[in-house]
This record gives structure tokens, sequence and C-alpha cells, in this order.
């Protein structure tokens, strides 16, 4: 049985926390790595996403990690990603097991077709909507909805949908764990999180006010893409302007 090994690429085979065994990795972020791996047990196939080595040490960064899972976990839709488990993996980093999703990202659909027709725009939209609803009724909102947090798939009936991805800037707001000191700090007024060209006007402000509106302005941002064909704001101008063109909203 291989052990995991002290070092960022888990190695195809490796058997992670006794019951995990890697088959191919996904993808790579600045953040973390995704790897498809098996269920030894339930011969169920899995993703999962292990936080970057470098990252590990930070206890803030391994905080919102940890969150991202929980936040996922807590919200029952067909429209948002499954989480089974989440924990650390023998060398310390933190890891989150996942349902293995088949498709493309939005991102990917728009870099492939660039224009997005109103009807599939419609459903893509209102499936997105619908798991903000269910995440929304509980108090989390996801702050960082962008193309790439989309995930494009079929149904058993051949229908295409979609799954919301990536809460790991998500943020508990109130009623759900008021007085919290450790969602406070995690979520501290003054912060700016999210991705600037769906970004709104609060978030870019760092207003600790940010709520559910802030989803729906991102939701807005990406339905004019796709019909567009290009965003609304005109990010190759640099973030500081980006910003500034935004906050005056």
């Amino acid at each position: 049985m291989a052990a995991v090994q002290n070092e960022s690429k888990i190695p195809v085979g490796t058997i992670l926390v006794g019951k995990y065994k890697v088959s191919r990795e996904i993808g790579r972020g600045g953040m973390a790595a995704v790897y498809e791996a098996e269920h030894l047990s339930l011969a169920k196939k899995v993703a999962i996403k292990v936080l970057a080595a470098e990252l590990t040490a930070s206890k803030i960064v391994s905080e919102r990690f940890f969150r991202e899972a929980r936040a996922a976990a807590s919200v029952k839709s067909p429209h948002i990603v499954d989480v089974y488990d989440s924990g650390r993996l023998e060398d310390g980093r933190p890891f989150i097991v996942m349902e293995l999703l088949e498709g493309e990202s939005l991102y990917d659909r728009m870099a492939r077709v660039r224009i997005i027709d109103p009807k599939t725009t419609a459903k893509i939209i209102t499936d997105c909507a619908k798991g903000l609803i269910k995440a929304h009724a509980i108090g989390i909102v996801h702050r960082d909805l962008k193309p790439e947090n989309i995930f494009i798939l079929r149904g058993e009936d051949g229908q295409e949908y979609c799954k919301l991805l990536d809460f790991g800037l998500a943020k508990f707001y109130a009623p759900v764990n008021a007085g919290d000191e450790k969602t406070a700090r995690l979520t501290r007024e003054g912060a700016v999180f999210g991705t600037p060209a769906y970004m709104s006007p609060e978030q870019v402000k760092g207003q600790g006010s940010v709520d559910h509106r802030a989803d729906l302005w991102a939701l807005g941002c990406m339905a004019y893409e796709c019909l567009t064909g290009r965003p609304v704001w005109n990010t190759e101008q640099g973030v500081a302007m980006t910003f500034a063109a935004i906050a005056t909203e």
C-alpha cells in the first residue's frame, strides 16, 4: 500500500487515509489540486480536493478550506455539489471528498461557444438560482460565483443541468452562527473576497454587510456574459479600475 508523500503532487495509486485510491489528477489551481479516486470499500468514484502543501501552515486558509466542506454539506440541493467527507492526510494537508462530476464548467462552455443561446442561458441561471435559494435559506452566501464555479452536466434523462461548486469563500451570515467569533474573523469587515468581474459594490468596498444579494449580482453578471459573449466589466483595464467602476454603482 502506497503511503502519502510530503510533496505537492499525489502519485497515482496512492491510498489516502486508508480508503481512497488515487486514479488521476483532474486539475490544479493556486490553492488546491483535485484528484479522481475510488472509495475502496464502496467501489465508488469520487473527487478529492487537496489543499496545496505550502498553504497548510496557514490556520486561516485551512479553516476556510474546511468551511467550504461544511457549507456545501449543509445545503441539500441537486444544484450544489455533494460533499461526502473531509479531514487531513497523513502529511497534514486538508482534503475534501466530493461527488465526481462529468461535464464541463460554464467557463469552458463560454470559451468554446462564446455566446450561449437565451434558452440555455435561462436554464443555467435558473438552476444556479435554485441552488442559491437553498443556500440562502440556511444563511449561506457563496460570495465567489463565477463561470469556473458553475458545472454543467447531463442527468439520466439526457437533459443538461447545473451544480454550484467551490464554497471556499462562503459566508455564514445572520442569523446563522450569530456571535461566532471564528466566523466573524474569517469574514471580517474590510476584507475583500471574490473575483473582480463578478463582485458586487459592497464586496468591492469591503463592507461587512455582504449578504445573499451579492450572489444575485454575480448571477446577473454571468447571465449578461452568457448572452453577449463579454463580461459586464472590462477587467483588462486592471483590478483597481474595475473596482472603481463597480464601487460607483
